[in-house]
């Protein structure tokens, strides 16, 4: 991280953790002016969809949008420069490829999401990415 960030990846899911992750994201973006981009990775994968009914489609079509729409709002009200992606599989698997396609600076990540148990410190995909990335990683408590 000696180097000026310029872009910052942040996982959300709508969990506590994952907006603090992007509040802190958004302190370190601020005065580097950097770009955070906004991931929300509906976690569906390529055998279970099948099994996905169109009703439950839709239903974590809509959550990750309400996600990305909180995120995009309070990116926009700190005036970072703020990019949402949405992609499907799974989430630390989908993180660090980004993470490695998207050549980031730094990814900033909460310590557990929504279906982890909370007395884990790490949550499985925190845990992953932490290992796993080839940027910086800021896991947030």
């Amino acid at each position: 991280m000696a180097d000026k960030i310029q872009k910052i990846l942040v996982p959300l899911d709508g969990s506590d953790n994952s907006l603090r992750g992007l509040r802190h994201a958004i302190s370190v973006a601020q005065p580097a002016g950097a770009t955070i981009t906004g991931l929300y990775v509906v976690n569906i994968h390529p055998k279970e969809a099948i099994r996905f009914s169109p009703q439950q489609r839709k239903k974590e079509i809509s959550f990750a949008e309400q996600v990305i729409a909180e995120a995009t709002n309070l990116a926009s009200r700190s005036n970072v420069n703020f990019k949402p992606k949405t992609d499907s599989g799974n989430p630390a698997e989908r993180i660090t490829k980004l993470a490695k396609d998207g050549d980031y600076d730094l990814i900033v990540i909460g310590s557990r999401g929504r279906g982890a148990r909370k007395e884990l410190f790490l949550g499985s995909v925190s845990n992953y990415v932490l290992h796993k990335a080839n940027a910086p990683v800021m896991v947030v408590k």
